[in-house]
C-alpha cells in the first residue's frame, strides 16, 4: 500500500525541511508502492519528494539511506542520476540512523515513512521518444558503465539492506511465486501453467549455474519509465536507421553521424540491490522488447541492449547461456506481482498492469524458444558493431 501522505503535506515538509521557497506546485507522479512528488518553483525549478513505502522505511534497516550512498556514489562518478538532498541545518531529524538526508514522517494512518528530496532530472521518458537500436545500445553502454563502477564498491557490507530479500529481486523468484501463486488462481488474464513452467525452469538453471555467476548492486529496473532520453537524438537516429535501411547502407554508422547524448537520466532506484550481474541487462532487455514498437519482432531490441551494455561490461559465458532464463524470470516476477497488487490497489491498476498488455505474449515466446535460438538472433549482431 503506497503512503497517505496529501500533497498539501509533501509541500509543507519540502519547505520546512529544505527549505524550498514556496508557494510550490504539487503534481503527483507515477509509482509502484512509493508515493513521488514533482515540487515546482515560481522560478521553474523542480524536485522530486519520495515518500518510502512502510517495509522500506524502518530507521535500523537504512534502506533510504543506502539509496542515499549510492546515489552520492554515482554522482560524484558523474552519471545522471537524482542526488539526494541535504536537509537544511536546523531542521535535521531527532533519529540516530539519520543521514541528513532523510527525514522519517507519519503517513494520515499513523505508518512512519522515510521521506527524501531528490533533484529533478530533464529529459523525456524512454517510452515517449522515437525508438531505435541505437537508442537501446547506447541505454545498455550506460547500464555497463553504472555496474562496472558498483561491482567495485562496498556499499553492500556498509549497508545491509543492499543484501535483503524483498519480492522484487530477481534471484528470490521461486520462493516470492510460491507465495503469491494461490493469489494468481482464477486471476483475469493470467496464465498460471504458464507461469509454473517458466519458475520452474529458472529456479533450476540459476540453481545449477549460481556459483558461476557474478554478483553486484545493480539498479535492477530500467524499465520504460525509469529511463530518461533526450528526444531530439533518439529521433535522429531512429530516421538515420530507416534512411539506411531503406538504402542497404550500415545503420550503426548512420545512427553514429546524429551525434548528441542519447540516454539523459536513470531514475527511481528503489529496486537496487546486490544480485545477479547479468539480470541487469535482462531485465532492460525484457522491458525493451515489451515497447510496441518491438514487440511483432523483439529480439533485434534485446541485441542491441546486450551489445552496448557488452560493449562496456562482457557478460560470462554463462552469464550469456543464461540471459534468456534471466528475461523470463523478470517477465514472471512482474506479471504475477503486478496482477496480485492491482487486486490490492485498483486505483493504481492502470499503472500496476502495465506489463500484462505485452508481457504474456513475449513470456509465451521465450518459453517456446531454445536457447540456441536465442543466442543466434541476440548474440550474432555483435560482430556487425
Amino acid at each position: 500500500m503506497r503512503p497517505q501522505v496529501t500533497p498539501e503535506t509533501a509541500t509543507d515538509l519540502a519547505i520546512a525541511h529544505w527549505h524550498l521557497a514556496g508557494p510550490l506546485n504539487c503534481t503527483q507522479l507515477d509509482g509502484y508502492d512509493d508515493r513521488n512528488y514533482r515540487l515546482t518553483g515560481q522560478d521553474g525549478r523542480s524536485w522530486v519528494f519520495k515518500i518510502h513505502n512502510a517495509a522500506d522505511s524502518l530507521p535500523e534497516a537504512q534502506f533510504a539511506e543506502a539509496q542515499n550512498a549510492l546515489l552520492g556514489l554515482l554522482v560524484a562518478a558523474g552519471f545522471a542520476v537524482t542526488a539526494p538532498l541535504a536537509q537544511g541545518q536546523h531542521h535535521r531529524a531527532d533519529d540516530s540512523f539519520s543521514d541528513g538526508f532523510t527525514l522519517r514522517i507519519r503517513g494520515e494512518d499513523g505508518t512512519t515513512h522515510a521521506a527524501r528530496l531528490l533533484t529533478w532530472l530533464p529529459g523525456d521518458v524512454l517510452e515517449t521518444v522515437e525508438q531505435s537500436a541505437a537508442l537501446y545500445k547506447a541505454l545498455g553502454g550506460v547500464l555497463g558503465q553504472v555496474d562496472a563502477v558498483l561491482m567495485g564498491c562496498d556499499l553492500a557490507d556498509r549497508y545491509p539492506a543492499l543484501r535483503r530479500k524483498f519480492d522484487w529481486n530477481t534471484m528470490q523468484l521461486p520462493a516470492t511465486y510460491a507465495r503469491v501463486r494461490e493469489d494468481l488462481l482464477g486471476g483475469a488474464g493470467v496464465d498460471v501453467q504458464l507461469l509454473d513452467q517458466v519458475v520452474a525452469l529458472f529456479d533450476q538453471a540459476t540453481s545449477a549455474a549460481d556459483e558461476q555467476l557474478r554478483r553486484s548492486i545493480i539498479h535492477s529496473d530500467a524499465n520504460e519509465r525509469n529511463v530518461l532520453a533526450n528526444g531530439a537524438a533518439a529521433a535522429a537516429a531512429a530516421a538515420a536507421e530507416q534512411r539506411s535501411a531503406a538504402s542497404g547502407s550500415s545503420a550503426a554508422a548512420a545512427a553514429a553521424s546524429t551525434g548528441g547524448s542519447f540516454i539523459t537520466g536513470l531514475i527511481d532506484w528503489s529496486d537496487a540491490c546486490l544480485q545477479w550481474l547479468a539480470q541487469e541487462p535482462a531485465t532492460c532487455a525484457a522491458y525493451c522488447c515489451l515497447l510496441p514498437a518491438n514487440i511483432n519482432d523483439p529480439l533485434p531490441a534485446a541485441a542491441a541492449v546486450v551489445a552496448g551494455y557488452e560493449r562496456e561490461l562482457p557478460l560470462l559465458k554463462v552469464e550469456r547461456r543464461l540471459l534468456r532464463t534471466l528475461m523470463m524470470g523478470r517477465l514472471a516476477l512482474s506479471l504475477a506481482l503486478g496482477a496480485q497488487a492491482a487486486a490490492l490497489q485498483p486505483d493504481n491498476a492502470a499503472y500496476l498492469l502495465q506489463t500484462q498488455k505485452n508481457g504474456w505474449r513475449l513470456l509465451r515466446l521465450l518459453a517456446d524458444m531454445s536457447d540456441a535460438t536465442f543466442a543466434a538472433a541476440v548474440f550474432s549482431t555483435h560482430a556487425a558493431e
